[in-house]
């Protein structure tokens, strides 16, 4: 059930901000003069993939269904509208990809895992994905931490409008969303609101049958306000988010009874936070950044023995809430070199009403030294970060605070270069190090937990190749990636005697050897637009924790050795089609590379058609797996076959 009072509360801030907006307005008529520093020392380290929103005309709507098309990534989906959605970039695990919403990351102690189904492309203006290093000034502490990071960037808006979006189809999906964009001189307002609901019913076959998934409905309310204001020498955002849901979670396919219910888990979620940042350049030579996020995280779960008799009794809450504050600074101490200094300070706590369940409160430091030189040809750029962890919690045996086993650290370094002997070819290296801190629930849940893990390690290292050029009314960009990647003291889970106990313990060692490749091309004249994107990844993510046994060797669960993706677009006029197939190899569920875990490999093509009869309207019809292909991205939970969607889109 959603919590109304954290919805009031972003609705009752945007009506009192709203005075304070007009009064802007009539203070000011025209634009106010704006004095804006040039960075003279330039990005040393370009995205491996990014999408400008705005500019495709047949976005997917889910921040999903953009990255699942990045190279060297695999997006773990476990089906229907509702169904989680993590991303892991070049085998390195979801828990090391740092997924920032306009330069502040989106954060969640309790398991590190970050459900990308929450998130809309609604107001986005680019979708980027760095798999190692991004080095450009004024970055947080935790930019430099991340293994790898994906980036979710707003766009300011630039004039009146109103957007209204109405999106119908399969699994009685309904999906509207309105969005209101005011400028008031040197302040601009974006405020916006989308609905879902599906019930997520959906046919797959199953063994000589066809069944119907149960229990994968969902209800969601997000609520988004964005502020953009502009000063002399800077500018500041603030952004008010809230997002509520309840959903079911249908569960593993198993044999079970006729009739036998699959499963009758229930979630509900209510997620809020306000983050705001202010970057200001004080002189030509030294400029500065903060950075603030407060934020809660509420969960309720229930496995509803009543209408599933083989499951325990859970009924759980658990609220999380985290604070954190960044201060970056940039000194050019003599162009084309500069120095940047970050400090990161973040507490989380959470709170359950789970039996035995502590309390556990974490305080966390990051900090981060680097440098940067760039000329025409040639860039660098080199860094070293810590991070410290203080952790605290109550337990029901000590009743009070424990400190035992309660800090961990490490220091990560890194370094980049890029040199671009000609406008069309660049080349570039890196090198770095990444800890992942175990996660609330790895030490603490108390029948998982083990509070003496040590943080995994991941070392990554690449090189890249890219040549772009156009010639008249053709362009091409092609780019090659060979990268190597090893984690140590990965943290992983062993069953007990109970299938519902485990035990955490650091015995990972895994070595990845990947090449990605990404292609594209396109034409261009008055009437027509015709652009197609390659993608191919080859990946050796072998399991090394023990020599001689039996998975010695084998690839991880879940990384396919190739994969890939095709992307076709044609515009002509007021038409747009576009066409995308996924490409995935054979995969294994376990370590062990047995017949019992092969899953076998699939390819899913996805049609879009979209015409807009007259400016500020376009209709568009999309067709997910067109040609009904049965597969699953995770063993157990089938994904849907044909489905369909109409969507208008209205902005004046």
């Amino acid at each position: 059930m959603l919590r109304a009072s954290h919805i009031s509360a972003s609705i009752l801030a945007a009506l009192l901000l709203a005075p304070v907006l007009a009064g802007a307005r009539e203070r000011a008529d025209t634009l106010s003069a704006v004095h804006v520093v040039a960075d003279k020392v330039w990005p040393v380290v370009k995205p491996a993939e990014e999408v400008f929103l705005p500019a495709v005309k047949a976005a997917p709507v889910q921040v999903a269904d953009v990255l699942r098309r990045f190279t060297g990534v695999q997006v773990k989906d476990y089906g229907g509208a509702g169904g989680l959605k993590t991303v892991n970039i070049r085998s390195l695990g979801s828990e090391h990809v740092g997924v920032f919403m306009d330069g502040i990351q989106i954060d969640n102690a309790q398991n590190m895992q970050v459900d990308l189904g929450r998130f809309s492309t609604e107001g986005l203006g680019s979708v980027a994905m760095f798999a190692a290093l991004k080095a450009r000034r004024l970055q947080t502490a935790k930019e430099y931490a991340a293994g790898a990071a994906v980036y979710l960037d707003s766009y300011r808006p630039g004039a009146d409008g109103w957007a209204l979006r109405l999106r119908r189809g399969s699994f009685a999906t309904s999906n509207p969303s309105l969005q209101w964009e005011k400028v008031f001189g040197g302040v601009a307002l974006r405020a916006g609101a989308e609905l879902l609901s599906s019930n997520g019913r959906y046919m797959f076959p199953y063994y000589d049958t066809t069944l119907v998934r149960e229990n994968g409905d969902i209800r969601a309310l997000r609520l988004d306000g964005q502020l953009y204001g502009s000063v002399r020498g800077g500018e500041w955002r603030l952004r008010l988010y809230s997002y509520g849901s309840e959903r079911g979670f249908p569960g593993p396919v198993i044999r079970r009874a006729a009739g036998f219910p699959f499963s009758a888990e229930r979630q509900a979620d209510q997620d809020a936070f306000a983050q705001g940042s202010w970057t200001q350049d004080w002189t030509k030579w030294y400029s500065t950044a903060l950075r603030f996020k407060m934020s809660s995280n509420y969960t309720h779960y229930a496995t509803h023995p009543e209408k599933n008799p083989m499951a325990l009794p859970y009924d759980i809450h658990y609220d999380q809430k985290a604070a954190y504050v960044s201060v970056a600074q940039s000194f050019t101490l003599a162009a084309p070199w500069a120095v940047d200094l970050a400090t990161d300070l973040q507490r989380n706590t959470l709170e359950s009403d789970v039996g035995q369940f502590v309390s556990p409160r974490r305080t966390t430091f990051n900090g981060a030294l680097a440098t940067r030189y760039a000329l025409e040809h040639f860039r660098a750029a080199a860094h070293i970060v810590y991070v410290g962890a203080w952790d605290t919690f109550d337990t029901p045996e000590a009743g009070g605070w424990s400190r035992e086993n309660s800090f961990r650290s490490a220091w990560m370094p890194g370094a980049s270069l890029l040199w671009a002997p000609s406008p069309a070819l660049e080349l570039s290296a890196y090198a770095k190090q990444s800890y992942r801190l175990p996660s609330f629930n790895d030490l603490y849940y108390s029948l998982m937990g083990n509070s003496s893990l040590n943080p995994e390690r991941a070392t990554q290292y690449g090189l890249d190749v890219r040549h772009h050029n156009c010639h008249g009314k053709w362009q091409w960009d092609v780019r090659t990636s060979a990268y190597y990647n090893t984690v140590h003291n990965k943290i992983v889970a062993i069953p007990t005697a109970s299938q519902f106990r485990w035990t955490m313990l650091n015995i990972g060692i895994a070595d990845i050897i990947g090449l990605d490749v990404k292609a594209i091309g396109g034409y261009r004249n008055e009437d027509f637009v015709a652009s197609l994107t390659l993608r191919y990844c080859l990946q050796r993510a072998l399991d090394h924790s023990t020599p001689g046994s039996q998975t010695y060797g084998n690839q991880l669960p879940y990384i396919p050795r190739r994969s890939g993706s095709i992307d076709l677009q044609l515009e002509w006029r007021q038409w747009t089609f576009a066409a995308n197939t996924l490409l995935n190899g054979a995969r294994w569920s376990r370590t062990a590379n047995t017949p019992d875990y092969y899953l076998e490999p699939w390819s899913v093509t996805d049609l879009s058609l979209s015409y807009t009869p007259q400016p500020g309207l376009t209709l568009s019809l999309t067709v997910n797996n067109a040609f009904n292909k049965h597969y699953a991205l995770v063993q157990g939970y089938p994904m849907p076959g044909t489905n369909a969607f109409f969507t208008a889109e209205l902005r004046w």
